[in-house]
């Protein structure tokens, strides 16, 4: 990245001007896939915080013979560890990059919907509008503060 800078200063006043060139680029679909995913996994949350009470109600009625079941299994189970874990690991990072995909197609299809309301369009036509608004006030500052110099050189050359 290059950094020019033109700056005087005259008294109190410093004026000038900065230009940076050469500055990095990204892939703007990259940058938003971890946003989709994550508004993915909130909407995937809301969906399957609706089935918990029946699934409660179901787990307390099995605890405690699948209690007694799974201690049966230790000894055996300890044994079959190091195997279980390894293929575990690699199932899970199989199922991790599988249920990121997912999250990510959901997410930027909910993030789509979104865009598509009415209220939306308005918000970001309203937005482009004050941005607009915001660089013509920009503009008229700059020709004012450029009035404003050649006025006060005038008068300085005036005094001598």
């Amino acid at each position: 990245m290059t950094v020019t800078t033109d700056v005087t200063k005259t008294g109190n006043t410093v004026t000038g001007r900065f230009t940076l060139k050469n500055l990095p680029t990204f892939d703007a679909a990259e940058v938003k896939k971890p946003l989709f995913a994550y508004v993915g996994v909130a909407d995937l949350a809301l969906e399957r915080i609706k089935d918990v009470p029946a699934e409660l109600t179901e787990l307390n009625k099995t605890v405690s013979t699948k209690v007694q079941a799974f201690v049966a299994e230790v000894p055996a189970q300890v044994q079959g560890l190091p195997v279980a874990v390894r293929s575990n690991v690699e199932k899970a990072s199989e199922k991790a990059t599988d249920l990121y995909t997912k999250l990510t197609i959901r997410g930027e299809r909910l993030v789509g919907q979104i865009r598509r309301q009415p209220a939306t369009e308005a918000a970001i036509a309203e937005g482009k509008e004050a941005v607009r608004k915001a660089e013509a006030a920009a503009t008229a500052a700059r020709k004012s503060v450029k009035a404003g110099e050649k006025a006060v050189e005038g008068a300085a050359a005036k005094i001598g």
